[in-house]
């Protein structure tokens, strides 16, 4: 037991001193006078250079790569469907869609406007002749359509306007048709 203690103990203690023949001796075998040295720092300079050179070449790429995926740049002439509206031609053609778009609805828009001023003017009409034949013949000429609703309204606003009460007014309950064109007939 005292032999292993001993053992033990000189393997692990004798790399501190320079009794043990496992302790490495400091052979120096660097010679200044051959040149050696400025041929490692010549290597040295040469493959940091390379280094560098490499590393700004892969941060071309990755920046060349982002691009790529944001559309930024097309490398290639092939379609490879990322960039879809780019350039000049495709903007022209969204800013004339745009325009065409914004006439359209402009167009329509003062149609719609003038349809209202003329059902304004004829309802108005319509109600200063006071006739309840007439106000009948009207709603059987729109009953059964997508409009009726809004020709009564039309009717009803134009009485109120103009202020007839000779005739028969229209309400809600006496005088909206509710009898189909056929039996009327």
């Amino acid at each position: 037991m005292k032999w292993a203690i001993l053992a033990i103990f000189l393997l692990t203690f004798t790399g501190c001193m320079d009794i043990s023949p496992l302790t490495p001796e400091m052979n120096q075998r660097i010679n200044n006078q051959d040149g050696q040295i400025e041929d490692i720092r010549n290597n040295q300079n040469g493959f940091m250079l390379e280094l560098g050179k490499l590393r700004n070449q892969t941060d071309i790429n990755a920046r060349d790569i982002g691009n790529m995926q944001q559309g930024l740049i097309n490398q290639s002439n092939q379609n490879s469907g990322v960039q879809i509206l780019q350039g000049e031609g495709p903007l022209i053609l969204v800013f004339a869609l745009g325009t065409i778009a914004m006439l359209l609805v402009y167009h329509y828009r003062t149609r719609a406007v003038k349809g209202e001023k003329v059902v304004e003017l004829l309802s108005d009409q319509i109600a200063l002749y006071d006739d309840v034949n007439l106000d009948n013949d009207v709603f059987m000429s729109a009953l059964n359509t997508e409009v009726e609703e809004e020709v009564y309204h039309a009717m009803i606003k134009s009485q109120e306007r103009t202020g007839t009460t000779k005739g028969q007014r229209l309400t809600a309950a006496s005088h909206r048709p509710k009898v189909s064109r056929s039996s009327l007939r």
